[in-house]
């Protein structure tokens, strides 16, 4: 017995041992290689390079552990892992092994009012570990490329202080924007010259609506001259109108800026092919209402008149889910403007049943009898307001205040419920004794 406890003793003792050998960290040692694995965005010797270890210099798992750490702390990965191998020696060289993964949620930069982008650009790839022209936009990213921006514009301008942050300034893509820390100046004022084919009235009419009091933002600026200038030459065939030089300089009479636009008018162009793409239209019905034929003075807003157009015949049909997108071809060339209607139709709904508020019980029946539609028949969501029109002039109450209508659809059956809401109003005898007594107060005939 007394050996068995013995040989059991010395059994625990050994696995302590050997659990403690096992858990024991080799001794420092030469690092013999660096691996990087998982990344995409990132050239792995830039990683290894940030990480802060030297192939050749003496490393041991602590330093291991402090230079994974290093890397996450950049704020560019959602994680950072790290293995290592030793080569038996005295003392172990080591081979080492980072596996990243990459924050995929990353954002173009803009820099407005702090210089010429490209110096930046250029200044942030010599000072910023991991360069890139798309950065995440965690705290230590964002305040990293802040810092090394502010150092740039701190060359020229000691004191002034930037901010990074998200902008949705564009609504096709959010960006990281790099700005004075103290709020854009305001469009006071627009010049515009070069123009010939658009009277300078009429453009600044268009312009100066939208851009008066707006803060300044180069992609603002933008989408102002995009979204005003280009719309009133696209009326009159001018489909490759630009604005070669956009010049902004304070404003003498008040704190804003006056943005002065060189404008080219480009040639005239003229309608070329017209296609359409999908399907709940008949072409041939639809090319026999088209407005504008091929060989035709371009005009923007005839073409998108006529996407409405087509928009509203689908709905008449049903087609209530039915969208229309339109897209335009410049062919300098030939000088003309290709046309693509792009048509998603979506399933067609149908009438199911009808919901009359605000008539008694008596009033009621005679709408329901007067109503057209018959359950599940295809609805035409003008029916109602027309029906409702008719009621009106065929005079059927006397005290009818108001009555509109509207209507819910259930997408997952395509059905359609018809909402009709009357409110009641001064009767005819009583809107008459007013009259009357207005008529008296006057003086006239009784």
């Amino acid at each position: 017995m007394r050996n068995l406890v013995r040989s059991a003793l010395l059994a625990s003792f050994a696995v302590t041992i050997f659990a403690q050998t096992a858990k024991r960290e080799p001794p420092p040692g030469p690092l013999h290689s660096i691996q990087v694995k998982g990344n995409s965005m990132y050239p792995a010797d830039a990683i290894a390079a940030a990480s802060g270890l030297k192939v050749g210099t003496k490393v041991s798992p602590g330093q291991i552990e402090r230079s994974r750490k290093k890397l996450q702390d950049l704020e560019l990965f959602n994680s950072v892992s790290y293995g290592y191998r030793t080569t038996p020696g005295a003392p172990p060289a080591y081979d080492v092994t980072f596996e990243v993964v990459e924050n995929p949620q990353v954002f173009p930069m803009r820099f407005e009012r702090l210089g010429d982008p490209e110096a930046i650009r250029s200044y942030l790839k010599d000072h910023i570990e991991l360069y890139s022209d798309r950065i995440p936009g965690t705290d230590g990213a964002l305040q990293r490329y802040r810092a090394a921006v502010e150092a740039f514009v701190a060359q020229t301008s000691p004191n002034t202080k930037v901010r990074a942050v998200i902008s949705n300034d564009d609504p096709k893509e959010l960006a990281v924007l790099f700005t004075p820390n103290v709020a854009a100046p305001t469009i006071s004022q627009v010049e515009v010259s070069g123009n010939e084919a658009i009277d300078t009235g009429t453009i600044l009419r268009a312009v100066n609506e939208v851009a008066i009091g707006v803060p300044l933002s180069e992609v603002r600026l933008k989408m102002i001259l995009d979204g005003a200038i280009k719309p009133v030459y696209a009326a009159k065939g001018y489909a490759a109108v630009s604005f070669p030089k956009v010049e902004v300089e304070p404003a003498k009479t008040n704190s804003g800026v006056v943005v002065k636009v060189q404008i080219k008018d480009g040639p005239q162009f003229k309608f070329g092919t017209v296609r359409f793409r999908g399907k709940g239209l008949e072409e041939d019905e639809v090319r026999s209402a088209i407005t504008f034929k091929p060989g035709q003075l371009f005009n923007a807003e005839q073409m998108d008149n006529f996407r409405i157009e087509l928009m509203n015949r689908m709905k008449r049909r049903g087609l209530l889910d039915s969208n229309i997108t339109n897209e335009t071809q410049v062919d300098d060339s030939k000088k003309t403007v290709n046309v693509t209607y792009n048509v998603v139709a979506g399933e067609p709904y149908n009438f199911a049943k009808l919901d009359i508020q605000g008539l008694d019980i008596t009033s009621q029946p005679v709408i329901e009898k007067l109503w057209g539609e018959k359950p599940g028949h295809v609805f035409n969501p003008e029916y109602p307001e027309y029906f409702l029109k008719r009621v009106k002039e065929q005079n059927l109450f006397d005290n009818l205040a108001d009555a509109h209508a509207d209507y819910t659809t259930d997408t997952s059956t395509h059905t359609v419920t018809v909402h009709l809401y009357f409110k009641g109003g001064e009767s005819a005898e009583e809107k008459e004794r007013k009259k009357r007594e207005e008529e008296r107060k006057r003086g006239g005939p009784i």
